[in-house]
This record gives C-alpha cells, sequence and structure tokens, in this order.
C-alpha cells in the first residue's frame, strides 16, 4: 500500500517555476543589445584620459560620477548573466570582466578625482586593461554608443534622442 505523505498533511505538489523563469528570460532577452552596449560603453569610459571624459559631459552629465554608475550598472547581475547566456560576450571573458569590475572597485577613493586620472598608475593599467579587454570583445572603436541614450537640456527638452530610444 502506497501512502501519500503530502496528501496527509495538506501539502499539495507545487507546479514547477520553469515556465515562469523561461518567461522572465525572455523578457530580459527582448534587452539584451541594451545590455551589451551598457557593457561595451562602461568599459569604452575607461580607456579616456581626463580630455576626453570632459567632451563626454553633454551626454553624461558628470563624467567622473557616471564613469563609476556606468560600470555597476552594466554589470547588474541579470542584465550581465543575459549576454552570456544568450551569446553575445562568449563565456570565455566572463571571468575577465567580473576581474576588470573588481579592479575598477578597488580604486582607492582619493583618486577619484580629475588630477589622477592622467597620471596616477592605476589609473594608467586600468586604461591599458579596458583597451586590451575591449580588443578581446572584438570592438575596435573607442567610441561611446549613444544608441540607447537621450540628451536634455537643462529645461527637460530634448536634444538628441538615440536610435533605440523609445
Amino acid at each position: 500500500m502506497k501512502i501519500n505523505l503530502k496528501s496527509i498533511f495538506g501539502s499539495k505538489p507545487t507546479p514547477t517555476d520553469k515556465p515562469s523563469v523561461d518567461k522572465e528570460e525572455i523578457e530580459y532577452d527582448k534587452h539584451v543589445d541594451f545590455y551589451y552596449t551598457n557593457i561595451v560603453n562602461s568599459i569604452i569610459l575607461y580607456t579616456y584620459d581626463s580630455a576626453k571624459l570632459d567632451e563626454m559631459a553633454p551626454i553624461l552629465i558628470d563624467p567622473l560620477t557616471e564613469l563609476y554608475e556606468e560600470l555597476e550598472y552594466a554589470f547588474t547581475p541579470v542584465c550581465f548573466e543575459t549576454v552570456f547566456r544568450v551569446g553575445l560576450i562568449e563565456g570565455s571573458l566572463k571571468n575577465e570582466l567580473l576581474t576588470f569590475k573588481e579592479e575598477v572597485d578597488n580604486i582607492p577613493t582619493e583618486i577619484w578625482d580629475w588630477e589622477f586620472i592622467d597620471k596616477h598608475e592605476t589609473w594608467t593599467t586600468i586604461r591599458q586593461k579596458s583597451n586590451i579587454l575591449l580588443n578581446k570583445l572584438g570592438v575596435t572603436s573607442r567610441t561611446y554608443n549613444d544608441d540607447f541614450t537621450t540628451i536634455y537640456d537643462s529645461e527637460g527638452n530634448i536634444i538628441r534622442k538615440g536610435k533605440n530610444c523609445p
């Protein structure tokens, strides 16, 4: 005689979560080009010297702050993982990207300043590593891709809208 312990204790079998996971993945997959662009853009910014970063002010508003925040946003786990799951970046580069992120996270607070970006050894090393990483990703341009960026003036009017902005 078989006894169904779940029915004795009032537990109901739970449906598998697989369909909801698939739906969630499909939703993230729709935006994978945006996530990929964020990763590449965030690394491109680290190839720039202070003069080039300063030129980005119309797009980034505060380039030094955005330098860090772009990388944080690009490495949001679910977005970052989607780029690999979909295959836009080879899985073999995942650890190198995460190591780069960790190295940036370890930049001492006191050298997150304009006066150090061009001169400090840490920043020079980060610039070199970002260029190497972009080469491994097959990215030849060091131009920030603003296809997903909308630029506003000080009154909130749209100056330029990226081609992939709704």
